[in-house]
């Protein structure tokens, strides 16, 4: 029996028990109650949550295709996962190993499009056969994950880095046997479902983690997981919907074994089926088989046993994943209310809007204040988890014995949220549904900033308490006893008017550069 790594893992019902007492089900957002008779509202219902589409290192993807997918910016995902393979004849006729995995994953996403992770992988494998007396096997190791992906329409694409950490007898880490892999990956919403295509490299040293196998039986150098030779890696997957809650993903991937008598590879081909089970909570089942280099007799006899992971030919499971933080799943409602100089209308004539809004590079924004604005009436909403909203039975005119008059009908309909520029469009309503143009937000730039003091020239001493008007922007500043101010101010040009009591006025212009920092001395006058 051999036991190694930095991390053996037997055991995840206690994690699981964990996250299932941690998470509740979200809050849904509450419709804003009405007053009156002159006051509407509309209510819609949030769409069944999807299954996140989560695998390997709690990251999105399968068990070992990634795709150029990341995780919304803020959010915090806990994955474990548990399976079992079986695979006989591989040291003998006879000869069969049983092995139960599991892993325990978190990753985080601190900005959009990037994500970072942490997988702790461990294992124990049974082996069984006439010749042999029943030998097992722990064995866990850590891996580090880092990944980044961008939109280019509808293809994303992207990279992840990955950084194994072997050990030798545990607690330990072996420095010289630390393994990377860097993998290139190409994601495509493909109208029937997603399509991921992976391909990549591991500099493998973790048999240096090692260091005297030829000591070790030949059962327990099966079970180690280590490699004498540098891999080729590659992918592919299709994710499917299975309804509003569910989806499958098809993978198969190939680890090609580089390197003067590097065996045949590992080919693999599996399925995953996600279910959610709330909004934050999804659970997964797997199944997988691979090809994997066998061993002949003559190796096993002689102990010449190479060293590559030697897998199950069957291996299944299930996991469950759970994701805190980010963007939440907004219930999307809307409150149309009566401005004070509106006419009354003994028939009201009304109109509906809807539209989407969207960010710089096509993505929906979540929870962006939306306000229609009406010469008699203004509507005011929030944009849902699809960047899509909608305000019902806006007033437009009035139906008097018969005639309709249809007077206003000029909607300004303009979108807000933070850390963005507001985003405006126009729109000439009719009765029943309007569709608005397309919203896109752009970032808002990094502001700049003034910092100046203020010298009364007869005197040559700072002016305390001297007022400085800005415009545009109507903004003012005062100076210290030391005649310094400073502010921060959005890029663009600027009007100084300064004054100070007993001095003359002065007016100076000012630009304003992104992440610029300008400097003003301002001498006063009597």
């Amino acid at each position: 029996m051999r036991r190694r790594g930095t991390a053996a893992v037997s055991s995840f019902a206690p994690v699981v028990a964990l996250v299932l007492a941690s998470v509740t089900a979200s809050p849904t957002a509450l419709a804003d109650a009405a007053e009156g008779d002159l006051a509407a509202t509309a209510s819609d219902e949030p769409a069944a949550a999807p299954a996140q589409h989560i695998g390997y290192g709690a990251m999105p993807g399968g068990l070992h295709v990634a795709t150029a997918e990341t995780l919304p910016p803020g959010t915090l995902e806990l994955a474990v996962l548990s399976g079992f393979g079986y695979r006989k004849g591989l040291l003998s006729a006879d000869h069969s190993f049983d092995r139960a995995s599991g892993d325990l994953a978190v990753a985080y996403a601190p900005v959009a499009n990037l994500v970072l992770g942490v997988s702790l992988d461990g294992r124990y494998d049974k082996h069984k056969g006439p010749a042999m007396s029943t030998d097992d096997n722990y064995v866990g190791d850590p891996h580090v994950l880092a990944r980044f992906a961008a939109p280019v329409g509808r293809l994303s694409l992207g990279g992840q880095l990955g950084i194994w950490v072997p050990g030798k007898d545990a607690p330990s880490i072996a420095a010289s046997a630390i393994s990377v892999d860097a993998r290139g990956l190409a994601t495509i919403e493909a109208g029937f479902g997603t399509v991921t295509a992976m391909a990549g490299f591991r500099l493998d040293n973790s048999a240096k983690s090692v260091d005297n196998p030829g000591a070790l039986s030949v059962a327990d150098r099966v079970s180690l997981g280590v490699s004498d030779f540098h891999a080729a890696l590659a992918g592919i997957s299709l994710r499917i919907p299975a309804g509003s809650r569910a989806y499958v993903e098809l993978e198969g991937s190939a680890d090609v074994f580089v390197g003067s008598g590097a065996p045949s590879p590992i080919v693999r081909g599996g399925g995953l089926v996600g279910v959610a089970l709330g909004e934050e909570v999804s659970i997964v089942g797997y199944v997988e088989a691979a090809k994997v280099p066998g061993l002949s007799y003559s190796q096993v006899t002689e102990g010449h046993v190479v060293l590559v992971p030697y897998e199950p030919s069957v291996t299944g499971g299930v996991g469950l994943q759970a994701r805190f933080g980010g963007p939440r799943r907004v219930a999307a409602t809307s409150q149309v209310t009566r401005n004070d100089r509106a006419v009354p209308v003994p028939v009201p004539v009304t109109a509906d809007v809807s539209g989407v809004v969207l960010d710089d590079v096509g993505k929906p924004v979540v929870g962006a204040r939306i306000t229609v604005k009406l010469k008699n009436t203004t509507g005011n909403t929030i944009t849902d988890e699809r960047g899509e909203y909608t305000i019902a039975k806006l007033p437009i005119g009035k139906t008097v014995d018969g005639k309709t008059d249809l007077d206003d009908t000029g909607a300004e309909i303009s979108a807000e949220v933070a850390d963005k520029k507001p985003g405006v469009a126009s729109l000439t309503l009719t009765r029943g549904h309007n569709a608005v143009p397309q919203i896109a937000l752009d970032p808002m730039l990094p502001p700049g900033q003034l910092r100046a003091v203020i010298i009364n020239v007869g005197t040559s001493r700072p002016v305390n308490g001297a007022t400085v008007e800005i415009e545009p922007g109507g903004l003012t500043a005062t100076s210290g006893p030391d005649g310094k101010f400073t502010i921060n101010l959005p890029p663009g040009h600027y009007k100084l008017t300064v004054t100070a009591r007993g001095l003359a006025q002065q007016q100076l212009d000012v630009n304003i550069e992104q992440n610029g920092v300008a400097i003003k001395n301002i001498e006063l006058h009597k």
